[in-house]
């Protein structure tokens, strides 16, 4: 029974008003009895029915049974007391009214709140899709199927754990261990983790989506990000390019300031952050003055988020250094003899259980040798009761009764021989008896491959280009060292020289070239004979630039120039990568400067681009859009400006002129290549390195190919002892400059081969607690799910569904995609009532007008004109990720979110009726459901959204499709049905469909000409409808409700997170205990598991929509 200050939806349609297509929502003001009207409100509070002449305002009067009962829409923007706020949940009262609870944009506090006082603006409203049905209220198959493939991926998103949805928003591939990563740094408060992943895994990505969805709903917050100087260039480009955060100022007045530790002011120092990033903090360890700048603003900081090298056990004093920072309050009291009483601890954990992990990978290669004879297998039962005893002995020490509850459960008569058990087991100590918590420590090893051996990391190889100086060759090469050399011994012998300060800036840079040797040689103590040899030396070289062209044409004439580092590498471009995207790299503006004209010189213009300090920023962004977006663009020359965190995925080939003495810079370059985000059709990242035989530079090359393999494998995990390996060099430097270095590997090798040892066991045992533990299945499904549904049909569809609804952009074949100010069409928008973006503001964000600039830039370049207030993007990730400089429309973009709010947040395309061809023959309705926790039970408890969180996956996120039959002749099973159904959705819509559509108000019967002679809703009516059709559709209603809430719980595993709850409560009970450590957050945590798991056994279930589908088998010629 209808009310007043109840909500309802009017028809607004001036084509029909008895047929309606066009609907606004308004609020009741007055009912008339007698009149049997009903006058309605349609509120405004945003100003959007200036878009939309034809829509009523104000205050309008229609008849009673014109109007329908509606909602609000679960995420849309309503105004209470003045401010917006985001609609989280509905529940309908025995007085027929409906309650929200609503989220204020501005302090992120929730109410619940009667709909009586709350404003919704004319195109909210939802109502049950079958009330469209049964009202003949068939929209075109074009909304219908446009918005089946959006709500696909949208349910995906909503449905999903918290942070997912930001994470997918962004110009990176979705990965589980990131998102477990985010979704434990939300989930309490307040957010003080240390990020210590292996270098590759991500961790800057994972740092700027925690802070993204940290004020994603708060504003005016201050945020401090500390960068070593040679990352803060990348720090400012991917909060910019891949999360739209400006430096500085930016959404919500949220602030954001990246700054070095040595720029910090006194102010800086003394400020109260609401959010603290610190990269690379591991390397602030070893001073005492910068480690006291960090500590005081980590104790003020309300949270933090440390970026750091994985911590060793065996560097007891740098881990509790760490956790001091991290949790300053609880490890300030800490000694370092009762901290290396915990590390003893969990180091007898961590041996016993990599002895476990061995016998556990031979046990699961023997299952598989054997197949269906496992259990027969002695060598199995054998290691099955290695392992049993080993975990026996581990459940012992630990104490722990759910451990010993999972013990029980190991069976070796399970159909697996009880492996999933064991993993489980593995994973819940891995994960548990960790010393801190809030340490989050992600392995390459869990990305090394997929279950199917799908390569999820590229690999590293090595290419050496050698050269020999000889009297000969390039004599004064030669010369210029062997008198360097000398001098630098009698130096050392002296006492006069500091390897640190005087020889190695020399030494690095006559392994660059002449130019940067000599400029450096000035400003030194060398003598003027040895300044003479070197001025020779320039020379020779320059006239090898000078003659480059000859030489490379003719290298019989000009073999002596082939002793030359130069005329090398310019020739190995020339010759044998012709035709490879290769980058180069030098620690040196004057090699830059040499190297830039001789391959200036050598190829076309349009093959080779340039990155220097000395470029202008347009330059620099010009010339990377350059290297990234056009083909023939193959070659791209970097200063050391170029390692600071650049995109440079799309080529295969780094070439080292020179070599930088620290490891971390070595694995900086490649990081440009080998990415995470790097295309797997091209899995090999070579590092091309050119280095002279008999000189110190091999031996340093030695030692890092020998004793840190850093070309041919990522650091991973060594990154915390880089001091040490640098101090070796200088000490090795010291004893004996000739030799030192290569006696020196052999000691550097063990010292190396001990550290991976130990860090291998550490890592197994971190990796172990993610991949083993049953949550990461359920991520990577939700991962492998949307990534399906992300694809080719789901970006056409987004364009296609806004060029239908008014929003037309300019598309190319590759997937790029163009809107400016005129792709809007209010009088093509009013069908669906699209809000387009605030096109001025959208356009002078921070990265729009980056983007922008650099692609007018080009354009300019080329001498093309530039569509003037245009942004050129895409909603391809994949297209995204590789080109830097494309705008990525994904959520959380105001063109995306504009299309998809439209989709979704309408009930447009929720009820059609159509007939197509397809391979069989079947009539009837086909409802689509949805699944989702009961919010509203949640926040009636006093329980936050997002503790929902860690286990929202465990409930089953797909859509159920329901088929009902009207006629299945053919007696067909719903799964043929369904996948018939699912091949018509993929399909998607276009004008050439053979697709009728049976509620067009009109005659257009294509291939039913012989059967439908009028409107075909007149003979829809006619055939179908009548007056048991509002029965027959709420009797199926019912029906595929009660089997789509079977279905979706039966595929939900309530008992995986009723599992997952119990592990996490007794692992925190029993890791306080075994650590002697106080945890007072139990008793909380224990109260609020019981009401998440309520929440998630009795969900709410939500019809998306249904439509009547004939499939008519034949063709009929």
């Amino acid at each position: 029974m209808l009310k007043t200050k109840m909500y309802v939806r009017c028809p607004a349609d001036q084509e029909s008003m008895y047929e309606p297509r066009i609907f606004v929502c308004g609020q009741i003001i007055n009912i008339d009895e007698f009149k049997r009207t009903v006058s309605v409100k349609v509120h405004d509070p945003f100003g959007h029915l200036l878009f939309f002449e034809d829509l009523p305002k104000g205050v309008i009067e229609l008849p009673l049974g014109s109007v329908d009962r509606c909602s609000f829409f679960i995420g849309s923007i309503v105004v209470y007391k003045g401010s917006s706020y985001k609609v989280l949940s509905c529940q309908k009262c025995k007085d027929d009214y409906y309650k929200y609870y609503i989220q204020n944009f501005d302090d992120t506090s929730v109410v619940k709140v009667p709909e009586a006082d709350v404003i919704a603006a004319f195109n909210n409203g939802q109502v049950d899709p079958c009330v469209q049905l049964k009202n003949y209220e068939f929209q075109n198959p074009a909304w219908y199927l446009g918005r089946a493939v959006v709500a696909k991926s949208m349910d995906i998103l909503e449905n999903s754990i918290y942070g997912f949805k930001e994470l997918a928003g962004s110009k990176i591939y979705l990965m589980p261990h990131q998102v477990n990563t985010i979704m434990r740094c939300l989930q309490e408060s307040p957010c003080r983790y240390m990020l210590a992943d292996e270098v590759g895994m991500g961790k800057t990505i994972e740092a700027i989506s925690v802070y993204k969805i940290y004020t994603m709903n708060q504003s005016n917050k201050k945020a401090l990000i500390v960068v070593p100087q040679v990352l803060k260039e990348q720090w400012i480009s991917e909060l910019l390019l891949k999360f739209n955060i400006p430096n500085g100022m930016g959404k919500n007045n949220n602030s954001v300031t990246v700054k070095t530790l040595q720029e910090l002011s006194e102010k800086d120092l003394f400020t109260d952050w609401d959010f603290v990033i610190v990269d690379e903090v591991h390397k602030y360890l070893f001073s005492q003055s910068e480690y006291e700048k960090l500590h005081k603003i980590s104790t003020l900081a309300k949270n933090i988020l440390l970026l750091s090298a994985t911590p060793v056990q065996q560097k007891k004093e740098e881990y509790l250094d760490l956790l001091r920072l991290l949790l300053p309050q609880k490890y300030n009291s800490f000694s370092v003899e009762k901290f290396g009483k915990l590390i003893a601890k969990q180091s007898k954990i961590i041996q016993k259980t990599a002895l476990i992990l061995d016998d556990l990978g031979d046990f699961e290669e023997e299952i598989n040798s054997l197949a269906e004879s496992a259990h027969d297998s002695e060598e199995c039962e054998e290691l099955f009761e290695e392992i049993h005893e080993d975990l026996e002995e581990i459940c012992d020490e630990l104490d722990d009764d759910k451990l010993n509850e999972l013990l029980q459960q190991i069976k070796y008569e399970n159909d697996d021989l009880g492996v999933y058990t064991i993993k489980v087991i593995i994973s819940y100590i891995c994960s548990n008896y960790q010393i801190e918590s809030n340490i989050i420590r992600n392995r390459r090893k869990i990305l090394e491959s997929t279950d199917e051996d799908v390569q999820l990391m590229a690999s590293r190889d090595l290419i050496e280009l050698t050269y020999l100086t000889d009297n000969e060759g390039n004599p004064y090469e030669q010369l210029s060292y062997n008198v360097f050399a000398h001098w630098i011994i009698k130096g050392l012998e002296s006492g006069i020289l500091d390897v640190e300060l005087d020889i190695k800036p020399l030494l690095s840079r006559f392994f660059s070239s002449p130019w940067a040797f000599y400029k450096q040689a000035k400003s030194s103590k060398m003598d003027g004979s040895i300044l003479d040899n070197i001025r020779k030396w320039l020379e020779s070289e320059q006239f090898n630039v000078d003659h480059i062209n000859d030489i490379l044409d003719d290298p019989d004439k000009y073999a002596d120039s082939y002793a030359s580092r130069l005329v090398i590498v310019i020739n190995a471009l020339y010759d044998d990568f012709y035709d490879q995207k290769i980058v180069l790299f030098t620690n040196y503006a004057e090699t830059f400067d040499v190297y830039r004209k001789a391959l200036t010189k050598v190829f076309p213009e349009e093959e080779v681009s340039f990155f220097g300090a000395s470029m202008s920023t347009e330059e620099i962004e010009l010339n990377a859009y350059r290297f990234q977006t056009q083909d023939e663009c193959r070659i791209m020359l970097c200063d050391s400006t170029g390692g600071e965190g650049r995109n440079f995925q799309c080529a295969d080939y780094i070439v080292h002129i020179d070599l930088p003495w620290d490891a971390s810079a070595i694995e900086q370059r490649i990081g440009r290549l080998d990415r995470l985000e790097r295309d797997m059709s091209r899995p090999v990242v070579y590092s091309v390195v050119v280095h002279t035989k008999d000189t110190f530079e091999e031996a340093l090359f030695s030692f890092f190919k020998d004793g840190l393999k850093i070309f041919n494998h990522s650091l991973s995990g060594m990154e915390i002892i880089m001091k040490e390996i640098n101090d070796e060099i200088i000490s090795a430097i010291n004893d004996d400059f000739k030799y030192g270095l290569f006696d020196r590997i052999p000691k550097i090798v063990e010292l190396a081969t001990t550290m991976r040892d130990a860090i291998r066991k550490e890592q197994n045992f971190d990796a172990a607690g993610f991949i083993y533990r049953p949550m990461y299945a359920e991520l990577r499904k939700l991962i492998e799910y949307y990534s399906q549904n992300e694809n080719v049909l789901f970006a056409s569809t987004m364009s296609n569904w806004a060029s239908l609804a008014g929003f037309r952009g300019s598309e190319k074949k590759n997937g790029e995609i163009t809107y400016s100010a005129t792709s809007f069409s209010a009088k093509a928008a009013i069908n669906s009532q699209l809000i387009p973006p605030r096109w001025d503001e959208y356009l002078n964000t921070a990265q729009n007008q980056f983007l922008m600039n650099v692609q007018n830039a080009y354009d300019k370049s080329m001498a093309r004109k530039t569509q003037d207030r245009a942004i050129r993007g895409t909603f391809s990730r994949k297209l995204a990720i590789e080109n830097d400089y494309l705008h990525f429309f994904a959520p959380g973009d105001e063109v995306f979110d504009c299309i998809v709010d439209n989709a979704i947040n309408s009930c447009k395309g929720c009820s059609s009726a159509f007939a197509t061809f397809c391979r069989i023959n079947w009539i009837g309705l086909i409802f689509t459901w949805s699944i989702a926790p009961d919010t509203s039970y949640l926040l009636d408890n006093g329980v936050s959204i997002y503790a929902m969180s860690p286990y929202r996956n465990y409930l089953f996120s797909e859509q159920v499709i329901i088929p009902v039959s009207i006629s299945n002749v053919d007696e067909l099973d719903d799964e043929t049905i369904i996948r018939e159904y699912t091949e018509i959705i993929n399909r998607g819509f276009n004008a050439k469909s053979n697709l009728v559509h049976l509620g067009k108000r009109s005659h257009e019967a294509r291939f039913l000409k012989d059967t439908i002679k009028g409107r075909n809703i007149d003979w829809f009516k006619e055939k179908f409808g009548g007056e048991n059709w509002e029965d027959y559709v709420l009797s199926a209603r019912k029906y595929s409700h009660e089997k789509a809430l079977e279905i979706l719980k039966k595929r939900s595993n309530i008992r995986g997170a009723r599992e997952e709850m119990e592990r996490t409560l007794s692992a925190r009970v029993a890791n306080s205990e075994f650590y002697g450590l106080n945890d007072e957050g139990i008793e909380q945590l224990k109260q609020t598991q019981k009401i998440v798991l309520d929440a998630i056994k009795h969900p709410k279930i939500h019809l998306e929509s249904v439509s009547f589908i004939m499939m008519i088998g034949e063709r009929n010629e």
